[in-house]
């Protein structure tokens, strides 16, 4: 029409039962990321182990739920990983630094004589790896070999740090995890709370990375 200028076309279009169900779909969705999201990231699954590794970074009221998990687990001993983030801090470098932690740990219950700290240098990213490659290194320096490793860890970083130590210690050791509670939200209820919702993203977006885009260096798989 109007010399060329309107053209008619023939288009598909969702009809109105279709609209219904692509938004029955996206609740649908949602409601199973609300249900299924958090306890997917907080996998609880132990392994036989004799050592029970503790990451230093959980906050201080996590070491009494820690130390249950160390008398009932069947443990031999605890090793836990502390970051240093200044190499020239001698006070950093002394091994009294990690004495909060091992006091808290002994005060529920755990054998002081039976706890280790690992120490690792901190670095800008994949921090749980490079902390892994460090229990690694401990391990073999002390002249430990071990079969499998349990690592303890706060609530929704359970599944990425399961993979991450899986990834620094290859095929031959088996790797468990046992998830800290965070009491900071109802891990039930997680999207309700600002703290649930930041912790629960950040996590899923972090173990994508992990699973899909991170790849560990020849260097640092190197003895």
């Amino acid at each position: 029409m109007l010399g060329g200028l309107l053209v008619r076309r023939q288009r598909w279009s969702l009809s109105l039962p279709a609209k219904i169900l692509l938004v029955l779909a996206v609740i649908g969705c949602i409601w199973m990321l609300k249900q299924h999201l958090q306890p997917f990231l907080a996998v609880s699954e132990p392994v036989p182990a004799e050592i029970l590794v503790v990451e230093g970074w959980s906050p201080p009221y996590a070491m009494k739920e820690a130390a249950e998990k160390f008398r009932t687990g069947g443990y031999k001993r605890i090793l836990v990983t502390r970051a240093i983030y200044d190499t020239y801090d001698q006070e950093a470098l002394n091994p009294t630094s990690a004495d909060y932690i091992v006091r808290l740990l002994v005060r529920n219950g755990a054998p002081k004589d039976r706890i280790d700290a690992v120490y690792s240098s901190s670095v800008r990213k994949d921090r749980t790896f490079h902390t892994a490659l460090s229990v690694k290194r401990w391990l073999s320096q002390h002249g430990l070999s071990v079969k499998g490793l349990d690592v303890a860890t706060m609530g929704c970083h359970a599944r990425r740090s399961r993979l991450l130590y899986e990834k620094a210690f290859g095929d031959g050791v088996k790797i468990g995890i046992v998830p800290l509670e965070d009491v900071q939200y109802d891990p039930a209820r997680w999207w309700v709370s600002s703290e649930g919702v930041r912790e629960v993203l950040d996590e899923t977006i972090a173990y994508g990375y992990a699973r899909l885009l991170f790849r560990p260096s020849e260097a640092d798989l190197s003895p």
